[in-house]
């Protein structure tokens, strides 16, 4: 080496010393530098203060909006349609003809029912009214006809009994005599008898028999006008046609459907809840409304029907409820509805991305403290809509870490996103100042 030396030019030399005197300061500086440079940095997460606040646990069922008064109307007996002039969505009023079925022969029964009604009835009034003078008067100028022709044959008998003793006449004249005589006054008893009926007038025995006639024919009278009152078919109450089976000129069959009908101020939701439910007063539950023909609106409901009994394949039971606010509703609307099972007032409620599960099985949830994580076993109860309930392990105001507490450690430092920005502010203040 000493050799070597003695062959190298002055400037060489100069730059052999100046590389080595690098080397030896970078050696330096690796040997000084801080142990605070290892040092991890703080993890960003956002926290936000835990308030109390009302939670309810919902059930979510979906629904139909159903018309609970509604019927088939069918024919009662067979003829041509003569009237049907509904349409699908016709609205008719209680009492309204909906449908008429033509029968003649019911309609002649009718007025043969009531010319004998009207027989009946004027042979009663003639009862009532009495025996009528004129009556009586001929009544009397016969038996007074048939009293002198009994004298005359009386007369008449005593000639022909004296002829025939003197057997001036055979006896066979005196039989037909006495005949004629018999005769005479048989006539004569009957015509006293009926003078004495006129005069007394009717019994009270004739009176109730026309009486019972006349109320005979006129039940005959309404039995006919009943089955005449089915060939019309009325609406049974106000209410929306929703199908038509047949029309005018159609032949109707018995019992065969003509039309269904709707009352809409009937309507429903109709929906099913699970047996742990209805065993429980699902009339007390408060209920919310979502109808996909009213996007973005929720109504309030109640229910007003349970169903008694479950269905066993399902297991559920059906109920029925009805909307609160006035929305017009058609039956078949499909209906999301939610149950408020049980609710929570004053509640510590936080995201449900907050709480994690340890290998363990345990909940911890992080709080922010001092700028440091601190990890805190929770117990949660009701969840709803991403949130959760914290029943034991938080205190209201505590800095719940909801965001970035993936692989977070208990007492890690922990920067929020508003102590960034300034660091952010005061690291650019400095940078410009040094400039």
């Amino acid at each position: 080496m000493k050799h070597m030396t003695r062959f190298l030019h002055p400037e060489l030399w100069a730059v052999v010393l100046a590389l080595v005197a690098l080397a030896g300061c970078s050696v330096a500086d690796s040997k000084t530098v801080p142990k605070e440079a290892a040092k991890p940095q703080p993890v960003m997460v956002k926290a936000e203060a835990i308030t109390p606040r009302s939670i309810s646990r919902i059930l979510e069922l979906t629904g139909e909006v159903a018309a609970v008064n509604t019927v088939t109307i069918a024919a009662t007996l067979e003829g041509p349609i003569a009237f049907n002039p509904w349409r699908e969505g016709d609205r008719v009023e209680r009492g309204q003809k909906l449908i008429e079925i033509d029968r003649p022969t019911y309609r002649e029964e009718v007025q043969g029912a009531l010319a004998s009604l009207q027989v009946a009835q004027a042979r009663l009034d003639d009862l009532r009214a009495g025996t009528r003078p004129e009556e009586i008067a001929q009544a009397e100028e016969t038996d007074k006809k048939l009293d002198e022709a009994i004298k005359f044959c009386k007369v008449d008998l005593a000639r022909v009994t004296t002829l025939v003793q003197r057997g001036g006449l055979p006896g066979e004249a005196l039989e037909k005599a006495q005949v004629n005589c018999v005769d005479l006054q048989s006539q004569h008893d009957a015509a006293q008898h009926r003078l004495d009926m006129l005069k007394s007038g009717p019994t009270r025995t004739t009176l109730a028999v026309q009486e019972a006639l006349v109320k005979e024919s006129a039940a005959r009278v309404e039995l006919a006008k009943a089955k005449l009152a089915e060939n019309t078919i009325r609406a049974p109450f106000t209410g929306v046609v929703r199908k038509v089976y047949v029309r005018a000129g159609d032949l109707a069959t018995l019992k065969a459907p003509l039309l269904e009908l709707s009352d809409v101020s009937s309507l429903v939701i109709r929906f099913a809840i699970p047996e742990a439910v209805g065993t429980g007063d699902p009339a007390r539950l408060p209920v919310e409304v979502g109808l996909d023909a009213y996007p973005g609106k929720t109504f309030h409901a109640k229910i007003i029907r349970q169903y008694p009994e479950i269905d066993g394949k399902t297991r559920t039971q059906i109920v029925e409820a009805r909307v609160v606010e006035p929305v017009p509703l058609v039956a078949g609307m499909f209906a999301r509805m939610r149950l408020a099972l049980e609710t929570v007032d004053q509640a510590l409620v936080i995201p449900l991305e907050a709480v994690l599960a340890t290998p363990r099985g345990d909940k911890v949830a992080f709080v922010v403290q001092d700028g440091k994580a601190v990890q805190r076993t929770v117990t949660t109860g009701i969840e709803h809509g991403g949130l959760v309930q914290v029943v034991a392990g938080l205190a209201p105001g505590d800095q719940v870490v909801i965001a970035g507490q993936d692989g977070l450690k208990d007492g890690r430092e922990v920067r929020l996103p508003a102590e960034k920005k300034a660091d952010g502010a005061g690291a650019g203040k400095a940078k410009g100042a040094q400039q």
